[in-house]
């Protein structure tokens, strides 16, 4: 029944949204060209401009992945997922490199759009993918997409990728894709996450504490921890968030307070409208509260370091994570709970979506290219190897159908350790009381959106270390956005 309501719920879930292993065997047969609609473009298919003949699954081609994925997390399940399309294609080679964090590959992207020297896809969130598209270096999809051969839900004879089509896919994470500027698909969705809150359950359990749901809850809660004799040493943080900038984002969101707006309006005629004297109130008060030691977040730890990190090494007490990096918040010093994130209003609740979906490149890319890496795409969020790489990880998969999949249904049962805390993860955020299904909000994707991202980042950072004012740090992010325009 779980399976079957967390199924109904992404569903619903997907469509109020804005802002991976299996494989047949080895077949070296081609398709039959002369009596199907799954075999390959022949004299008399008509073809797209970018999808012909010069794709021959008998002939060796290399496609190149760019990713985030960490060693232990994402790339063994992308490595089986690798292997067992290969036992489909056997001359499609899959080179994938990671290449940091979203934001770093999102530079280095930025940084070869010029010369050409980019990938054939990568993950990419879609306000980096906005980028893209203004440069001209991201390739529309639709073509592939409605491709009477290899489109999504077609399954060439003899190399069946097990692709349901587009309404297997979760609508709001499909629909994304042409929220650009420029009309077309220019994304597609590959795994998606969410925030929530980890708590040291051990340590809860034993001092009485009960967990917040709301924001004063959470300042209340942890007066009562520094107030504490364990926890009163400086050593110490109640919380910690892994993001500033979702923090910040998400603050305004909760409170109705104003952010981005993905048509330039107001008497500035600008996308951005965060520089509000609401708004830097709210970051002062968070000032205030994070010289209490009631939080910290990644951007005001040393090196920079995860709070996921600190949270196992328990010098904070609760992280607020990506459901995506869930195993990173498990330990087996103590038992780690999950929660929601808190709210400023319960009835009216806000949750970040976020997660990788994958661009295309048409620069540098030859057309062979893109066919293999499109059929590859099909093949790595399918039911089950979506299902396998969100019940590894905590990403949410992208197919409605993976959530009643045999690996998803055995993973409940099965799970231990760091695999039991992603299932804990999925039973929470699909539960109807939760209410993570209808909460879920994403930023608009625009030009110069990616840089709002960056400029919330250092703004909250920059306050809470001491190194500007608000008002400075307001100036500087409102500066920087605007340049970006």
């Amino acid at each position: 029944m779980l399976n079957k309501k967390m199924t109904l719920i992404f569903g619903l879930a997907s469509m109020t949204l804005m802002t991976a292993c299996g494989g047949r065997s080895n077949d070296s047969s081609k398709p039959n060209p002369d009596n199907s609609k799954d075999s390959p473009p022949s004299a008399t298919t008509p073809v797209t401009p970018d999808m012909d003949e010069e794709f021959d699954p008998k002939k060796p081609v290399e496609i190149t992945f760019w990713h985030t994925m960490g060693k232990t997390t994402g790339q063994p399940i992308l490595d089986q997922i690798i292997t067992a399309f290969n036992k489909i294609y056997p001359n499609i080679k899959v080179t994938n490199t990671q290449q940091g964090d979203y934001d770093k590959l999102n530079e280095i992207i930025n940084n070869n759009i010029s010369t050409g020297n980019l990938p054939t896809m990568a993950y990419a969130y879609e306000d980096h993918v906005a980028g893209y598209v203004d440069h001209n270096a991201s390739l529309d999809m639709t073509s592939y997409i409605n491709d009477p051969v290899y489109g999504l839900g077609h399954n060439p004879k003899g190399y069946d990728l097990g692709d349901l089509g587009v309404e297997d896919m979760s609508a709001g994470y499909w629909k994304a894709g042409s929220k650009y500027a420029v009309e077309g698909m220019y994304s597609l969705p590959f795994s998606k996450s969410t925030e929530v809150l980890f708590y040291n359950k051990t340590v809860f359990d034993s001092k009485g504490w009960t967990v917040p749901e709301t924001w004063d809850e959470l300042w209340e809660l942890c007066e009562t921890i520094k107030s504490d004799n364990t926890y009163k040493d400086d050593k110490y943080t109640c919380l910690g968030w892994d993001s500033d900038a979702n923090l910040l984002i998400t603050s305004f969101i909760q409170r109705g307070l104003p952010y981005t707006t993905s048509q330039r309006s107001g008497a500035e005629n600008s996308h951005f409208h965060f520089s509000t004297q609401a708004n830097k109130d709210l970051v002062t008060k968070l000032k205030e509260y994070y010289d209490k030691k009631y939080f910290l977040t990644k951007g005001t730890s040393a090196n920079n370091a995860y709070t996921s990190t600190q949270f196992t090494a328990q010098s904070i007490l609760m992280s607020v994570s990506s459901t995506g990096g869930t195993g990173y918040c498990y330990t087996a010093d103590f038992e780690t709970g999950v929660t929601g994130i808190p709210q400023y209003d319960k009835t009216n609740k806000a949750v970040i979506s976020q997660g990788p979906s994958i661009t295309f490149f048409k620069k540098g890319t030859t057309k062979a290219q893109r066919t293999a890496a499109w059929l590859f795409y099909k093949f790595a969020t399918n039911t089950k190897n979506s299902a396998l790489f969100g019940s590894d990880t905590g990403y949410n998969p992208v197919r409605n159908s993976s959530f009643s999949d045999p690996i998803f249904e055995d993973a409940k049962d099965t799970a231990v350790g760091k695999n039991a805390l992603i299932q804990d993860m999925f039973s929470y955020v699909g539960s109807e009381e939760s209410g993570y299904a209808e909460a879920q909000f994403t930023s608009p994707a625009f030009k110069g959106s990616s840089q709002a991202r960056s400029s919330m980042d250092g703004l909250l950072s920059s306050v809470l270390l001491g190194t500007k004012t608000v008002d400075q740090a307001f100036d500087q992010a409102m500066s920087d956005c605007l340049f970006a325009e």
